[in-house]
Order: C-alpha cells, then sequence, then structure tokens
C-alpha cells in the first residue's frame, strides 16, 4: 500500500518541474515583452540621448565598495535641464525594465548617470541603482 501511494508522487514530480519551468518561461517573456528599448531618457518632458546628457552635464567619478563609476553628475544635469528649484523636488528614476527608485535632491547631489544609462549613488544602498535609465520624473 505505500509502495503505491510513494509510486504516486513519482507521477506528479515530473508534471510539477514542468509547471514551474513553464511559469518561469512566462516570466521571462512578460519582462522582456514590458521592458522598453528607448535609446533616449526622458527628463521633465524633454528627450535626450545618452551622448547630449553627456555634452551638457558635468563628468565627475567616485568608488562605491571599492569600484569607481564615472559618469554625469544627476545634480548638474537636472539643473542644466530647467528644473526649477531641484532642491524643493523627488525625483523617480525609472529604468526600461519598469524598475523605480525615488530619491532626494540630497541623494542627487550624490548620484551619476553612466554611459550605460545606469544610475549610481555614492550614498544608497546598491537597491537603487536603476539599470537602462528611460525616464527621471520631477515630483
Amino acid at each position: 500500500m505505500v509502495a503505491r501511494y510513494l509510486m504516486g508522487k513519482e507521477k506528479l514530480l515530473p508534471i510539477f518541474a514542468l509547471l514551474v519551468l513553464l511559469v518561469a518561461c512566462t516570466s521571462s517573456v512578460y519582462v522582456y515583452a514590458t521592458s522598453t528599448n528607448s535609446p533616449t531618457i526622458s527628463i521633465n518632458g524633454a528627450r535626450y540621448t545618452i551622448d547630449q546628457v553627456f555634452r551638457i552635464g558635468t563628468q565627475k567619478s567616485f568608488e562605491v565598495d571599492g569600484v569607481t563609476y564615472s559618469g554625469v553628475g544627476l545634480d548638474d544635469f537636472i539643473k542644466k535641464t530647467g528644473v526649477t528649484a531641484p532642491e524643493n523636488h523627488e525625483y523617480t528614476l525609472i529604468g526600461a525594465d519598469g524598475y523605480q527608485k525615488t530619491v532626494k535632491w540630497e541623494n542627487m547631489k550624490n548620484g551619476l548617470i553612466t554611459k550605460e544609462k545606469n544610475s549610481v549613488f555614492s550614498d544608497l544602498p546598491k537597491a537603487f541603482r536603476v539599470k537602462d535609465l528611460v525616464a527621471i520624473e520631477v515630483k
């Protein structure tokens, strides 16, 4: 009797494995389908290519956890794009995959955009890094 019970579980195992694989594949397709592949970054309603970002903003570098990051200072770039009273706003950084983080002006002063369109902050944990930046919303 016990042997028959175990035999039934062994038949269900491949079905559960296929179900897990199906869910994983569906999730991957969803993330790929919902991500945007924009060559520009939208800031306060205007669009900029990464080359324009590097021409407009002042470049800087800093080290975080033994890695040196270089790019354009987020604070400088926000000021040069015409945001009035930037210290009175919060900023939501949005990646192509929909990942987003909201930061304060104090954090923007310690952040940069890399050539790869990634945001990095010297004063915030790694969870605040947004890859493939497509938009910065001024709130």
